[in-house]
């Protein structure tokens, strides 16, 4: 009889780790899954997206001058940080001294497309994650946007010095 007890135990021990692991590893799987989903609507969400694309239009529109030292510090240092308190877009209208406000930006980086060789010392850790997200060959550049609630988005553009 006493066989029979000791058998039901190991039994019973073997079926409790067997069970302990199958909810280990889908506990792993679903938090890896639930941080890519968070991850998700930090990086290059659809409204920041839409909101980085008139920053684009706004940079482009900017005098040639303004342009060609972007252009400049891009060539120099490989990236051109814009932060809210040393705002560029001061110059003249309320349209350009109000873009932080209207879009909520915490920062701009603009650097080229071809991100894998930046000092990215400078930058936050939103921006350096999804610089690693990003593998883009191309000769044009790329703007950066850090919003204040952390989201971050980017896309490739051609700064057009006319």
């Amino acid at each position: 009889m006493k066989k029979s007890e000791g058998f039901a135990l190991i039994e019973t021990l073997v079926v409790s780790l067997v069970v302990a692991t199958i909810m280990i590893y889908i506990y792993v799987q679903y938090t890896s899954l639930q941080n890519k989903y968070d991850e998700s609507f930090r990086y290059n969400d659809v409204d920041n997206l839409y909101q980085l694309n008139e920053l684009k239009e706004y940079i482009n529109s900017m005098p040639n001058s303004y342009k060609e030292d972007i252009l400049n510090e891009i060539d120099n240092h490989s990236f051109y940080i814009i932060n809210k308190n040393n705002n560029e877009f001061t110059n003249a209208s309320d349209y350009e001294s109000n873009i932080y406000d209207r879009l909520k930006i915490k920062t701009i980086v603009i650097t080229y497309a071809e991100v894998e060789d930046i000092d990215t010392s400078n930058l936050s850790n939103n921006i350096k994650n999804i610089l690693k997200r990003v593998n883009n060959k191309s000769a044009n550049q790329r703007i950066i946007v850090e919003y204040e609630n952390s989201a971050v988005a980017t896309i490739t553009f051609k700064l057009e010095v006319i």
